[in-house]
């Protein structure tokens, strides 16, 4: 495992090659193990100094309402924060594992320009994450608000960005699992196992 993630941090800029799936399965683990943690810090820097802010609410002998329009206050803040972040770390992790994925697939016998592909895409639903953080902060409000038809509209209307996130990593992992061509192909050697 080790040998596989030095060997992907040591080729981040090539895209030449064969890479097995061992190696390539590897390297996607310590990076989804890196996003995890670097959500979990993040969530946790945000979180805190929001529930500070909610028990000093109770302390002062704030009313339900009022607490609750503090907290749906702050929650929309750091929705904005959230977006940023999660858009930032997904640009990293997308940099970080392009030129495996391209070696990934030529490994099956696949063209490289899948991974571009699977990239434009991302891009696209960064984007639309993007342009949607004042909705996504207005629906703090609604959801303040109780109405749940006007909550559900507004969700049904951000549906597309939040299937579009999910299409790079199912092409990810229906290419990355595809087996490996036997012996040489046209982009090289079979890979050594690392």
């Amino acid at each position: 495992m080790i040998a596989a993630i030095k060997y992907n941090l040591a080729n981040l800029t090539n895209f030449r090659g064969r890479e097995g799936r061992s190696a390539f399965w590897f390297y996607f683990l310590f990076l989804a193990i890196i996003q995890i943690v670097v959500s979990f810090v993040i969530s946790m820097a945000m979180t805190g100094p929001m529930m500070v802010d909610v028990f000093q609410a109770a302390q002062q002998g704030l009313s339900e309402a009022e607490m609750q329009q503090r907290l749906f206050g702050r929650l929309s803040g750091m929705m904005r924060i959230s977006v940023w972040a999660s858009v930032a770390s997904t640009l990293v992790l997308t940099a970080l594992l392009i030129a495996s994925f391209t070696r990934r697939l030529h490994d099956s016998g696949k063209p490289g320009w899948i991974a571009g592909l699977t990239v434009v895409i991302q891009l696209a639903a960064l984007g639309l994450a993007v342009a949607s953080i004042d909705k996504v902060a207005q629906l703090m409000i609604i959801a303040q608000s109780g109405d749940m038809a006007k909550l559900q509209e507004a969700q049904a209307g951000m549906m597309l960005n939040g299937v579009l996130g999910w299409v790079p990593l199912l092409i990810v992992i229906v290419f990355g699992v595809w087996p490996s061509t036997d012996g040489a192909n046209r982009y090289g050697e079979e890979p050594d196992h690392i």
